[in-house]
């Protein structure tokens, strides 16, 4: 078996069961019968015998794939399991197979805001809820063209998604109390209108029965025990009544409204009353029929008997009477089966001998009866596919085929009370049901099997027994309404506006590539093993409950923390929380061996070489398990505890003799000393291994006393370090053994990497040790938490604890002079976008400025949470991350976004042996990252996808307009604008003579851009002279308007005389100025004014 090398040079894959016929299979199996077993030679010669030709590579893979004992010899046992398994893989059910139960999440309460208790809820649709009638879709289909099944599938599922959830798409809840309170909800259950509906001509309070929103027509109907029918106008911001049916003959008990979006085919309100009939008003919706407002009519009342007359022509009437016995529960009226549904209970089974329709299909004047004892509490119509689901007071769920009453398909039992609502997912084929103790269940139409049982509506209602349900097809949620109103998610749709979807139901743990099966496993913390074709985007084989534990009567599943593979990849070896580990073979779903460290302490790393098994967790030691056929049940080596807090991380050197690092959570303050006669087995082993963490353990200490955070730990000769006591902890995320390197004091072959965001570099070997660290972050607060490297060694892939990705080029680095290869950088700038030049140095390239090695190739953000496990695909170059989002994305080593395994979107194929081609693919973002995504993120995801228009500086050999005729360009809906587009009035300015470069400061984490700006200081300024004019103004003073007086009393040089101014003819009294020359001038002015 040592001789079977794997490899992925090879040009097809071996689907071994496509070719064989029937006659083949049965001459192979005379041939196991005549030498029970062949070997490799044998097995191959009747291959070749049968024309089914491979090459040496091709029928090495597929003889590992074939012999599962490994002893180099196939039976027919293992060459049927092989077959069998291999058209199991192609089964398309196991796609469909669902990885959390249907209801998972925590229902939303909220507070009802009514007086009294919700009696009944209706919804304001947007869109109908009936099946198109196959002649509808195909209308355009008409010229006979044939119709894609797989094209039709994909739009289906795609369809199918929810992308909004706004009111215009999901529509609005409406819900009504006994007092007449009506209250409109978004899809949220977020209250924005309310309204009343009350008797018009009675003064006495109303008691509504039954409310029905006509959606088409934005009409709210509401019955009442005064037996009339109001139609509410909800068009507007108002709630208006527009109609009144006055006068039924039995009060309204339920109603139910069929209507078409197209508004081509009559609507139809079906109704049933307390004396078992039926009513349909059917009327057309074109310009909201007979709900039209009028000028001049506000309101419109009538009685049942003039609409029965036909004095309303606008409303057709059909009468179902007498059609049961007993009040009527529900009604429904199917466009695609021109059939009407009406269900009702009989209690009192012996006045009617035990033969109770409890539903009846009348269609015309044919009477379809479905006999139940009891009768029919509710029901619910699969159209699709012609089954009626029906549920009652004996405690039973019944599956109907609508075209045989006689007898139910299926009879699902497990209730323990009456059912009051059931309803069904057929694309899903899933069914609920709802008892009158609040408990739904979920039953499964394939298999007719019970899934989940969900009891929380009784801890969140558990007095209240009358309530209401609805339940809404489009956003898969369940309404209950009572003095709360509680939202159900049931089995909800996957919102592709914010995600891919998810691989696993919990964090993704372990990604793992398997060479011979050329698939995918991938392990989570939900105790799920899952296989995936990652070519085709499917999931092959799945296992649930991997590692369980019996607490409280009941099975705990536990997290997965750590797998890998066996040296020739078919089984696979997983380690659980609570320190359990399993042999798996994994492609049939068999756990072949048990094994556990010690019990309760978390298993972080297991690894599987030739003949032997070690595990290594939180006990602080290695367990080492045999892999000899005769041993598998001996007790487990224990090796010495080295460590004084728990291991996080550990690798292997596959070469001779193995190798293998271990990690602990914090740095060791000093060596252990071991006894040098020591078992010659373990010797090597701990040598090596107090070696390597002696020089991690120092290297640790260096980076804490560069950051400050220790004190002195060195003495003045620098020979001996003392661990300070105030030092604190730096702990090892993930370790990474290159193995193509040699072990040499001069080659790094060991990459540590720290929580601070370090990645040191040490040697392994006996006198080697530390040689270099590099910084792998460029965001404070993140660290390296996933390493992994292709075959070559060439490329370094990390995955951050911030979710981001970064391709570092390692192939220089830490290795001799003489050993380094020239770098072809122009190629690596094409093929990495990321090397690309760019105007402003962005953060990630700012953080690696002064670090010239390794070189970093790309970095972009790959997840939203914290990348766990990284794995790469050598021949078409994928790299595969896992992360802490549930979700497993694929990615090309230029950084392109290829799909997350699980997604229910269609998957881009591609070949196991070929590169990814990133130049001829548009590729996309993830709708979470494409919300947050920084412009190198954009930038490396969507690549060099510009618009392909080339500058033409000469003139073009012809003029686009003149591809487009002139009788064609009146049916164009743009023409091309003639040159000039913006007209004679505007004009490009011109550029400057002299670029302008701007130089930003680089030396921090961020650009300060205020102190970047030049800004230049002000001088003084030259004050101008005052022009003459304004000099006289300024000089100007109202005293030399007026002239001395030329005689007078006293101090007369004070006194002036006004020679030039006389007052206005109008100025009198009070409003008049006098001025005197003197004193004694002002006893004549007195006189004078006298």
């Amino acid at each position: 078996m040592d001789a079977l090398e794997l490899t992925d040079d090879l040009e097809q894959t071996e689907r071994l069961h496509d070719w064989l016929t029937e006659s083949e299979i049965e001459r192979l199996h005379s041939r196991f019968l005549e030498r029970k077993k062949l070997s490799y030679a044998e097995l191959r010669e009747e291959f070749e015998n049968l024309d089914i030709h491979f090459s040496d590579t091709e029928y090495n893979r597929l003889f590992c794939k074939i012999n599962e004992n490994r002893d180099l010899k196939c039976n027919w046992s293992e060459f049927i399991s092989y077959l069998a398994f291999r058209f199991q893989d192609d089964d398309p059910s196991s796609q469909k197979e669902a990885l959390v139960l249907p209801i998972s999440s925590a229902p939303i309460v909220k507070k009802s805001e009514h007086r009294s208790p919700v009696c009944c809820i209706s919804l304001m649709k947007t869109e109908t809820d009936l099946i198109v009638d196959e002649g509808d879709q195909n209308e355009d289909n008409a010229d006979g063209e044939e119709i894609d099944e797989e094209a039709e599938e994909r739009q289906r599922r795609i369809a199918n998604l929810s992308v909004s959830d706004t009111p215009e798409n999901m529509g609005v809840w409406i819900t009504g109390s006994k007092e007449g309170q009506i209250r409109f909800w978004l899809p949220h259950l977020k209250s924005f209108r309310s309204g009343t509906s009350e008797s018009v001509h009675l003064k006495m309070s109303t008691c509504i029965l039954a409310i029905q929103a006509l959606s088409d027509v934005s009409v709210v109907c509401t019955a009442s025990t005064e037996r009339e029918l109001r139609f509410h106008d909800t068009a507007g911001p108002t709630f208006t009544l527009r109609i009144v049916i006055r006068i039924m003959p039995f009060p309204v008990c339920c109603m139910s409204y069929s209507f078409y979006a197209n508004g081509k085919t009559n609507s139809r309100l079906i109704m049933g009353d307390f004396g078992g009939n039926v009513r349909i008003l059917e009327f057309k919706p074109h310009l909201r029929g007979p709900f039209q407002a009028k000028t001049g009519t506000a309101l419109v009342q009538t009685f049942w008997s003039d609409i029965l007359k036909g004095k309303m022509p606008l409303f057709i009437v059909h009468e179902y009477r007498n059609i049961h016995s007993e009040l009527v529960k529900q009604v429904f009226f199917s466009f695609r089966l021109n059939s009407l549904f009406c269900a009702a209970e009989y209690f009192n089974t012996k006045k009617y001998r035990n033969i109770c329709p409890g539903l009846i299909v009348a269609n015309g004047d044919e009477r379809t009866k479905f006999i139940i004892q009891a009768g029919v509490t509710t029901f619910y119509v699969d159209e699709k596919n012609n089954m009626v689901i029906t549920g009652g007071p004996d405690f039973f769920v019944r599956l109907w085929d609508i075209y045989i009453p006689a007898k139910p398909l299926r009879v699902l039992e497990g209730h323990n009370s009456g059912i009051v609502m059931v309803f069904a997912q057929p694309d899903e084929k899933k069914v609920f049901s709802v008892d009158f103790r609040k408990v739904i269940k979920v039953w499964d139409l394939k298999e007719y099997v019970l899934l989940q049982t969900f009891d929380d509506l009784v801890r969140l209602i558990p007095s209240e027994t009358s309530l209401a349900y609805y339940y809404h097809a489009y956003m898969r949620v369940l309404l209950v309404g009572g003095r709360n109103l509680v939202i159900v998610k049931c089995n909800p749709r996957v919102r592709m506006d914010i995600t891919d979807g998810n691989t696993h139901a919990a964090p993704v743990s372990v990604v793992l590539y398997n060479r011979l099966f050329r698939n995918v496993v991938t392990c989570g913390l939900d105790s799920y093993i899952i296989v995936w074709d990652p070519w085709m985007g499917q999931r092959k084989v799945i296992i649930k409950h991997c590692h369980t534990r019996r607490m409280y009567g009941e099975n705990t599943d536990i997290a997965i923390t750590a797998a890998c593979f066996n040296p020739f990849e078919k089984l696979l070896l997983t380690g659980a929380q609570d320190g359990s580990v399993k042999i798996w073979d994994y492609n049939n779903a068999v756990c072949i061996r048990n094994m556990s460290i010690t019990p309760e302490y978390e298993v972080t790393a297991v690894i599987w070489i030739v003949h032997r098994i070690f595990a290594i967790g939180w006990d602080q030691q290695v367990t080492e398990f045999y892999d000899v056929e005769g041993r598998e049940h001996s007790d487990p080596i224990k090796w010495p505890i080295f460590h004084s807090d728990v291991i996080t991380c550990a690798d292997v050197k596959l070469d001779t003799p193995e190798l293998f690092i271990k990690i602990k959570y914090r740095p060791e303050d000093e060596d252990n000393p071991q006894d040098e006669e020591d078992e010659s087995r373990q010797s090597y082993h701990m040598n090596v291994l107090r070696f390597v963490r002696q020089s991690v353990s120092e290297r640790i200490r260096e980076v804490e006393l560069k950051e400050g955070r220790i004190g002195n730990m060195m003495t003045e000769s620098g020979e001996e370090r003392m661990p300070s006591k105030q030092s604190l902890p730096i702990s090892v995320q993930a370790v990474l053994f290159l193995q193509t390197r040699p072990m040499t004091t001069e080659h790094g072959t060991v990459l540590v990497a720290l929580h601070s965001g370090i990645i040191q570099v040490y040697s392994h070997h006996r006198r080697g040790g530390f040689l270099k660290q590099f910084d792998a972050i460029h965001k404070t607060g993140d660290c390296v938490s996933a390493m992994t490297t292709d075959r070559e060694n060439r490329f370094l892939f990390t995955g951050t604890a911030f979710g981001y990705i970064k391709i570092w080029l390692i192939e220089n680095f830490c290795v001799p002079e003489s050993e380094k290869v020239p770098i072809n950088m122009p190629l690596l700038r094409l093929q990495f976008i990321f090397l690309q030049n760019e105007r402003f140095l962005t953060r990630a390239k700012r953080a690696v400025r002064r670090q010239p090695w390794p070189l970093l190739l790309s970095s972009y953000k790959g997840h939203m949470k914290g990348i766990k496990t990284l794995a790469y695909i050598s021949k078409p170059k994928i790299l595969i991350t896992g992360s802490h989002d549930c979700s497993c994305r694929l990615w090309s080593l230029g950084g392109r976004y290829l799909g997350t395994l699980g997604t229910l979107l269609p998957w881009m194929t591609f070949s196991p042996f070929q590169p990814v081609e990133e130049d001829k693919t548009i590729y996309r973002m993830p709708p979470d990252i494409k919300k947050v995504a920084s412009t190198t993120t954009m930038k490396v995801l969507t690549g060099n996808q510009m618009d392909n228009f080339t500058l033409s500086y000469g003139k073009s050999t012809q003029d686009v307009r003149e591809v487009f005729d002139d009788k064609d360009s009146p049916h164009l809906h743009c023409k091309i604008l003639p040159e000039p587009i913006l007209g004679k009035h505007f004009q490009l300015p011109g550029r400057s003579a002299t670029e302008q470069f701007i130089d930003l400061d680089g030396t921090t984490s961020y650009v300060p851009v205020f102190s970047q700006l030049k800004i230049h200081e002000a001088g003084d300024l030259d004050r101008p002279c005052t022009p003459p004019a304004l000099q006289r103004v300024a000089n100007e003073s109202y005293m030399d308007f007026y002239e001395r007086a030329n005689g007078g009393h006293g101090n007369g040089d004070n006194l002036l005389e006004k020679t030039s101014f006389k007052p206005s003819g109008r100025s009198k009294g009070r409003g008049s100025v006098y001025f005197s020359g003197d004193v004694e001038q002002e006893g004549q002015w007195k006189k004078t004014k006298k």
